[in-house]
């Protein structure tokens, strides 16, 4: 595989992570893990970037519904 397909495949991954992490149930970073891979094998994303995805989105939704403090 060329690392252009690579990088391509990789993309098409994080997007895929990323459509899934909003419509994992869950309420904190443990089971919306869980649930979005529970049905998935990693390639050439790693749990470690699918974990900061799910803080990023965490944050975002803290903030958006006034959650978080200054």
């Amino acid at each position: 595989m060329s690392q252009a397909q690579k990088d391509m495949f990789r993309e098409q991954e994080l997007n895929e992570i990323g459509e899934a992490i909003p419509k994992a149930d869950g309420e904190c970073l443990s089971e919306i893990m869980h649930n979005v891979l529970k049905d998935r094998r990693l390639s050439l994303v790693t749990e470690e970037e699918v974990e900061e995805m799910v803080r990023e989105y965490l944050d975002y939704q803290a903030m958006k519904h006034g959650h978080w403090g200054t």
